[in-house]
């Protein structure tokens, strides 16, 4: 046993005796140090705000120990349902965003007569507001915008923005190039004409492959009764394994589709390195010819060089979906996806 020198009581631990000290003696101590009776009304009250600390801090160690991990999912689950995910901040910090929005989008006109396709709003936002919403949810801060038709009217703070002003004739591939020096490190790569959950984009940050390209296996549902979009305009997949075998524009039937390639990519280092050094090479190798499915490098899709990857044997590999996104490609695209933008996006 343990006896308190300054009252007498005696205590089974060091412990007990060191918070008996401190809750029983520690206002004894304060008064002496304010030589202030003790029945001061002031003093009652710093008495208790100093009990109160004490008190707050032994409930707050107590209930963390043995409740800690709950009140931390609780926590994040209450922040998440106002938008605030706290569980993916930081977790990909190199990651950067490169959404190219340069083309001029003639299929949505009159839409777009005097504004890019991006900065239709559907259910009262932009679609690239919403791709930033997406981005940012997911800890993604660090973003490249390629500019091009009506350029000027994207406006969006914390953005760094490329110029393709020859955005009349050159295709996606270009555009992406003009932010070449964006891609000495990880990054994610986004059409500026597709919406899609946060979900879908975790997936893709969650695979560690040097190239994964989001799939979407449900495809066929998209162009029923889609007159304006049709089905050799969709980029398909066809796939051995993990592994991306074919993709592009009316290279591959439906019938042997595994999915259809929805705009959404990650490069890892490695991957992106590749991207560049294949992309310098086939200017030299392609110049004065067609290149895959388009008539040059220079009009080439995006998915022209990812063919050109895999024919040189690189591994790209798919990540499946099952709905969650839409394109908005027509004006017939653009009326139904405002009408179903809850179900498409999952909103409650």
């Amino acid at each position: 046993m343990i006896r308190c020198e300054i009252c007498g009581s005696f205590f089974k631990t060091a412990q007990g005796l060191a918070g008996h000290k401190r809750f029983r003696h520690g206002t004894n101590r304060l008064a002496d140090e304010m030589g202030t009776a003790l029945n001061s009304r002031e003093l009652h009250r710093k008495i208790l705000n100093h009990l109160s600390e004490k008190l707050a801090d032994r409930m707050a160690e107590t209930i963390l120990e043995k409740h800690g991990e709950e009140i931390w999912e609780a926590y994040l689950d209450e922040l998440s349902q106002q938008g605030i995910d706290l569980r993916l901040l930081g977790r990909y910090p190199k990651i950067k965003a490169i959404i190219v929005a340069a083309g001029e989008s003639n299929l949505l006109l009159p839409l777009t007569q005097d504004k890019p396709e991006c900065l239709l709003e559907i259910g009262e936002k932009t679609i690239l507001s919403r791709e930033l919403e997406v981005l940012r949810a997911c800890g993604i801060r660090d973003i490249v915008v390629v500019r091009g038709y009506r350029g000027d009217k994207i406006r969006y703070p914390t953005i760094r923005y490329y110029e393709n002003r020859d955005y009349q004739t050159t295709g996606i591939l270009g555009s992406l190039f003009h932010a070449k020096g964006e891609m000495d490190d990880e990054f994610i790569f986004c059409y500026s004409d597709i919406l899609h959950t946060k979900e879908v984009l975790e997936l893709l940050l969650q695979d560690h492959s040097d190239i994964s390209l989001i799939v979407d296996t449900d495809w066929e549902k998209h162009y029923k009764q889609r007159r304006q979009h049709p089905v050799s305009e969709a980029e398909l997949v066809s796939v051995e394994g993990d592994r991306i075998t074919r993709i592009g524009r009316n290279i591959i039937s439906p019938g042997e589709a595994h999915g259809e390639f929805i705009g959404l990519a990650k490069f890892r280092k490695d991957g992106a390195r590749a991207l560049k050094d294949i992309h310098e090479w086939a200017i030299l190798d392609y110049k004065g010819r067609t290149f895959h499915t388009s008539p040059s490098v220079d009009k080439a899709y995006f998915t022209d060089l990812i063919q050109e990857l895999i024919d040189q044997g690189y591994p790209v590999r798919h990540i499946d979906i099952n709905g969650g996104w839409a394109e908005i490609d027509t004006v017939e695209d653009f009326d139904r996806v405002s009408r179903q933008l809850h179900s498409i996006l999952k909103i409650n």
